[in-house]
């Protein structure tokens, strides 16, 4: 009788433990996500990619008057240290050194008032976008069962990041998963 009561008790603790390892579900996965490829002009998020493009050509002018700008300080700099002042030049190289020096005072403010406007455009146009892409992160991760998503351009660039196996990265997968998402925020 002692034999089956025993036998009888390792039955239940085995059943028990194999019931309770039989419940248990995996933990969820965590992923990575690589945001810099989303402004990829052939696989990444086309909105984006879009709008990016759309500042690009709002203040094209804006950046070559500036990059000009920039090539003419450094001619005349260039211009300035390979001309000897002699009697016969100085009012002219005095009238260089002028402009240059001119120009050296105007393009840090040239260049601060430019940012600014691009970054107030930026946050016009893209900051509904990267907010609704934001939504749409949350949605796939839920959608798909992940416990968290990593951002891996941003570990990368810390240096936190040492190894991306295949199946970890859902980059393509999410971009498919949003390019084909009703549009919920118009481009303006």
């Amino acid at each position: 009788m002692l034999r089956l009561r025993y036998s009888g008790s390792i039955f239940v603790i085995v059943v028990s433990l194999s019931y309770a390892v039989v419940a248990q579900t995996a933990p969820p996965k965590s992923v990575l996500l690589n945001t810099a490829a989303f402004y990829d002009e052939k696989a990444g998020i086309s909105k984006l990619v879009r709008a990016e493009k759309q500042i690009n050509t709002e203040f094209a002018k804006d950046i070559k008057a500036l990059q000009d700008d920039n090539a003419k300080l450094a001619s005349i700099a260039s211009e300035l240290e390979k001309q000897p002042v002699t009697s016969a030049n100085q009012a002219a190289v005095l009238a260089r050194k002028e402009e240059g020096e001119r120009l050296q005072r105007k393009l840090p403010y040239d260049k601060a008032d430019l940012e600014a406007k691009i970054n107030k455009r930026r946050a016009t146009l893209i900051g509904p976008i990267t907010f609704d892409i934001g939504k749409a992160i949350s949605e796939f991760g839920r959608k798909n069962g992940y416990g968290a998503i990593f951002d891996a351009s941003k570990l990368a660039e810390s240096g936190a990041l040492l190894f991306v196996g295949d199946s970890t990265d859902v980059t393509k997968d999410f971009i498919a998963f949003y390019n084909a998402r009703v549009a919920s925020v118009p481009i303006k």
